[in-house]
């Protein structure tokens, strides 16, 4: 079994929605980056791929990749608030399709109520934030009632820490090392670094000493890996992960984006399993990473 931790939904009314978000926190800067080119994987064909395209569609088109590549299950985080789209998306393949819940306003009043609306509805078993872009630290009070309703709900929270390709970012919440007091404070709720840290893979390192519900996923290129003094090959992220924090507590993902251009990123699913086979990863390990930690994780 294998179960995509980590892909993309992206719609014409999300990018629209994000773009408008990012706009009201800085003063146009997205729709001014977007105009000179740097607009990170959002171009002028991709809209225009996605315009008209109906949720079916894009449904339609995920179940074939997913089944062109074995995937059997895949969980999917929206660009934006439009979780309905993404719950009227799950809805036409539930066997396949998972959904995280997204909050542009995370520390708001509201958020604690949405959360637990739309986990209720069965299609989502996870919550995302990207402090860089939402710009909270994971350590910041107003979180506390998100963290303590995911762990009643029992759905893990994934956070992006470290690099990202969003026009608007602020790197004083970047550091992974913001959830070490979440961690200890909310010990029945489950926490998820994304793409092993994205830059901050010795401060994932070192929460996984102590944290017991901390977890790492392997999501994306891991090209943040040339921002780094050293560049560490692959299989050494894994091996070290593995080392600190055990197939139990890793999941699998490729941060696949359907677009214009390109599939499900089948390349990195190849890359991720040849680090794997070259550590010698025995089967029952490989499972867990692969797939078998989510569906524990995710209540599959």
């Amino acid at each position: 079994m294998i179960i995509d931790s980590h892909v993309h939904l992206v719609t014409a009314g999300m990018i629209d929605k994000m773009l408008k978000r990012y706009d009201g926190v800085g003063k146009g800067i997205a729709s001014k980056a977007f105009a000179q080119g740097n607009h990170g994987f959002i171009s002028n064909s991709f809209i225009k791929f996605l315009k008209g395209m109906s949720i079916r569609k894009h449904a339609d088109l995920w179940a074939t990749e997913l089944d062109k590549n074995k995937i059997d299950r895949a969980l999917f985080l929206p660009i934006s608030e439009n979780n309905d789209e993404l719950f009227e998306f799950i809805k036409l393949h539930p066997n396949r399709f998972t959904g995280y819940v997204y909050l542009d306003k995370p520390a708001s009043k509201q958020g604690v109520k949405t959360l637990k609306k739309w986990i209720e509805t069965g299609a989502f078993r996870g919550l995302k934030l990207y402090p860089t872009i939402q710009g909270v630290s994971a350590a910041d009070e107003r979180l506390f009632p998100l963290y303590e309703m995911a762990g009643r709900l029992s759905i893990p929270i994934l956070f992006h820490f470290g690099i990202t390709m969003a026009p608007i970012y602020d790197y004083r919440y970047t550091n992974p090392i913001d959830l070490s007091l979440p961690s200890r404070l909310f010990p029945d709720t489950n926490f998820i670094i994304a793409h092993f840290g994205a830059g901050y893979f010795r401060e994932a390192l070192m929460l996984g000493y102590r944290s017991h519900n901390i977890h790492l996923d392997t999501s994306g290129t891991n090209n943040w890996r040339e921002y780094l003094p050293d560049v560490m090959p692959l299989n050494k992220i894994f091996k070290r992960a593995l080392e600190v924090y055990g197939p139990k507590k890793i999941l699998f993902g490729t941060d696949s984006i359907l677009n214009d251009k390109a599939g499900y990123r089948s390349h990195i699913l190849k890359e991720q399993k040849k680090a794997l086979s070259s550590l010698k990863v025995t089967k029952k390990d490989r499972d867990l990473l692969m797939g078998g930690t989510a569906v524990r994780l995710f209540g599959l």
